[in-house]
């Protein structure tokens, strides 16, 4: 089982920063938010993209500040940082942890880790409004459980994806559930499970975040090979 001292070290080693973007109160499944995020923008660094890093004002940052509750992207009770990635000639995107999107029913949803062009993030920042999930590029469901997960996550889940309706969702996990693996199978969901340092399922983790990185750029900038 890992412990925060080594999704930490992971962080820092994925984004290449000096310090960890948490306070030492974090919790152990908001820390493995922030270490799914860092295997994101590792990927689309991996793959040609610039990545740097931005406060919730458009500032160029070294020093990040993660999210440890749900809250507006828009939110500027601290300086939140998200990461800016840019594939050449495509339009850029952002990064986000633990932010509100709007379902098309008009309901709220938390995403604990999303991928949305920053142009609909500058939209939510300007007018102060959730971003439109049926705009955003991919989310990320993430649990990071001691004990048996249960099948309500999976629920819970299929839930969120069918209100939301991104380009792509993902439901990752620390450690495995063969009644969560049969639920979304059914359902043909992306899941991956044990997803930790070091562990060959990070490799397939990152296979399918580049799928959706694909998807995009077949979109916009077609002559981009990924």
């Amino acid at each position: 089982m890992s412990t925060i001292s080594d999704l930490l070290d992971e962080i820092k080693s994925l984004l290449t920063i000096g310090s960890a973007p948490y306070r030492s109160t974090a919790d152990l499944s908001d820390v493995y938010e922030g270490y799914i995020f860092s295997l994101i923008v590792s990927t689309a660094s991996r793959n040609g993209a610039s990545v740097s890093y931005e406060d919730v004002y458009g500032t160029k940052v070294n020093k990040l500040v993660f999210r440890t509750s749900p809250g507006q992207l828009y939110g500027d009770s601290q300086p939140f940082t998200h990461a800016l990635i840019e594939f050449n000639g495509a339009p850029p995107l952002e990064v986000h942890l633990g932010v509100r999107v709007q379902g098309t029913s008009g309901v709220l949803h938390e995403c604990d880790v999303l991928v949305l062009p920053a142009e609909e993030a500058e939209l939510s920042r300007v007018q102060r409004i959730a971003p439109r999930g049926s705009q955003c590029l991919l989310i990320v469901e993430c649990k990071y459980y001691t004990s048996t997960l249960d099948i309500g996550l999976a629920r819970n889940f299929e839930g969120l994806r069918a209100d939301i309706r991104t380009q792509d969702e993902l439901f990752v996990s620390n450690i495995g559930s063969p009644s969560i693996v049969r639920y979304l199978a059914a359902r043909k969901r992306g899941y991956e499970r044990d997803v930790v340092p070091s562990s060959s399922q990070t490799e397939y983790l990152q296979a399918e975040i580049r799928k959706s990185f694909r998807k995009f750029l077949s979109k916009h900038t077609p002559s981009v090979v990924i």
